[in-house]
């Protein structure tokens, strides 16, 4: 082997161990695993991956390995408080509380642990000017890109979770007319989870009721157990059940 091949291949050799591996699905043009130089940014993994006109930026999510154990965590102790809700509802006689918290246990259950970063900026222009939310990709990181849904969804504590159409310039509150609430669901507010996994409270009641909100397409909102109900079990339950739901990604083509 010649000198000059050897240097050529102890170059290429340099360059891999320093290369990040990232992934990229859903609607873009280049799905699949991209080899980015060590240092690469967001920015660098959404241009390699080119995503679709039609794909939903706001909906757009970073999936990061590291962040899987903490999630991991949170979801556990969620399971784990919404066991103990209802064992005590069972001990006090209210089978209404008790079944709510059975099928809540169930469907959280059910979701996935995806390792979101939110909110993440990955519209690849955009970010690429915008150094504050340009941040450092690491290996097996994955962007995902979702197609603009046209529904939002009600869950929580309700007696069957809704997929409901989007109605512009609708106030959050109002879907819930829509989605029959469990009885032992808060009257006074309502987590709005938007699609980039930004989540806030909104208050619904007549005495504390927040200016309309306007829902954003793939939003979700969460209706929580009633706050008395269960301060006594974890006073963070209903708020870790929002933030868990805020890791979850849109549905679509190639869905993580």
């Amino acid at each position: 082997m010649s000198r000059a091949l050897c240097m050529v291949l102890m170059l290429a050799w340099s360059a891999m161990a320093g290369a990040v591996q990232v992934e990229t699905r859903g609607a873009v043009t280049h799905a699949g695993p991209h080899t980015l130089p060590d240092g690469a940014h967001l920015s660098d993994a959404a241009l390699a991956a080119q995503p679709l006109p039609q794909a939903y930026m706001l909906g757009a999510a970073w999936l990061r390995p590291g962040l899987l154990e903490s999630q991991q965590r949170l979801k556990a102790g969620v399971l784990f408080d919404l066991v103990s809700l209802q064992r005590h509802a069972r001990v006090d006689d209210k089978q209404g509380l008790a079944a709510i918290a059975g099928t809540m246990h169930d469907w959280i259950a059910s979701q996935a642990i995806t390792g979101r970063q939110s909110p993440a900026l990955l519209d690849p222009r955009v970010v690429e000017v915008n150094a504050p939310k340009n941040h450092l990709v690491a290996a097996g990181d994955r962007l995902y890109y979702p197609l603009r849904p046209a529904t939002i969804r009600v869950v929580g504590a309700v007696l069957h979770a809704c997929t409901l159409p989007l109605v512009p310039l609708q106030d959050a509150r109002l879907y819930l007319a829509a989605c029959v609430k469990s009885t032992a669901a808060d009257l006074d507010s309502i987590y709005v989870i938007e699609p980039d996994g930004q989540v806030f409270v909104q208050q619904i009641a007549l005495w504390n009721r927040d200016a309309p909100r306007v829902l954003a397409p793939g939003a979700v909102i969460y209706v929580p157990l009633r706050a008395r109900t269960v301060e006594a079990i974890s006073p963070t339950l209903n708020s870790d059940i929002a933030t868990f739901l805020a890791t979850q990604v849109l549905p679509g083509p190639e869905a993580p």
